[in-house]
């Protein structure tokens, strides 16, 4: 997976790149809010007004980072043109480097913030990453190339296999809300007991055991293969940035339901 640098530079200084990802960060945070109380029927209206606010300020972003490209591609270099290319290029290598850096630094934040928004959550795939490519050719960012996954179902390969996510040393369990808990969402058709929930409720409690300890006391706790032969299994997940799994900026992950729609935001690592 890749993240092309955009044609022209957008002129993003350290100023802008600030705010910019200030401004983005909160514009997600009012949005899940927004989601929550929009659920409940007492909070809707709440929930309406908090989303019109975040989609306001997220039209303000695009705006402002427009107006930057109209400024830059005018043909008739004016005094506002030479003000601004001053500010921001400077024909400095390590600086244009630097806002070419920042432009995709910003071109993430923007799709990642795209992602949240109604308009796209629940939506089918095709629409949501053809909604957000041409919202970016519209402001002159950067085409994002993605890596995209099927939610896990029981009709996969690897059903069979609990995930272990464990902290960025690989030593200790953490769960993937980091309170330890391991989780295994489906049934498991025992060949002697019948179809059966594990763990509790699916779940086991590993808070700091080393992944091996759990998932030792995980195959202890399902001794019978299932009716296709399989027996439970796990797979040690690694943190991004973590032992083996270095962290990247230029891949986007998102993860899809069965029937192909975005069902959680992205993850840029």
């Amino acid at each position: 997976l890749t993240i092309q640098a955009p044609e022209l530079s957008l002129g993003i200084g350290p100023d802008d790149h600030a705010k910019i990802t200030a401004v983005l960060a909160s514009t997600r945070e009012l949005v899940e809010t927004a989601s929550v109380l929009i659920g409940n029927e007492r909070t809707l209206k709440e929930g309406q007004d908090m989303m019109e606010k975040a989609n306001a300020m997220f039209g303000e972003v695009k705006d402002h980072i427009r107006h930057i490209n109209d400024i830059l591609r005018e043909e008739e270099e004016t005094e506002q043109r030479s003000l601004l290319r001053k500010k921001y290029s400077d024909h400095d290598v390590q600086k244009a480097q630097g806002d070419d850096e920042r432009a995709l630094d910003v071109t993430r934040n923007l799709y990642e913030t795209m992602t949240t928004f109604p308009e796209c959550v629940e939506q089918k795939y095709e629409y949501c990453v053809a909604m957000i490519n041409r919202d970016l050719r519209k402001l002159g960012l950067a085409k994002l190339d993605i890596v995209t996954h099927e939610k896990r179902n029981a009709n996969q390969d690897g059903y069979y296999k609990v995930v272990i996510v464990t902290n960025e040393l690989d030593d200790r369990v953490v769960g993937r809300d980091g309170d330890g808990i391991v989780q295994y969402p489906f049934l498991w058709k025992d060949t002697e007991l019948g179809s059966r929930v594990l763990g509790v409720d699916g779940k086991w409690n590993c808070l700091n055991m080393t992944p091996e300890a759990c998932c030792n006391a995980i195959k202890e706790s399902v001794p019978n293969p299932d009716n296709q032969g399989n027996n439970i299994a796990c797979h040690i997940f690694v943190p991004f940035g973590g032992v083996g799994n270095k962290r990247r900026s230029d891949r986007v992950f998102i993860n899809l339901s069965p029937d192909g729609r975005v069902q959680e935001p992205p993850i840029i690592s």
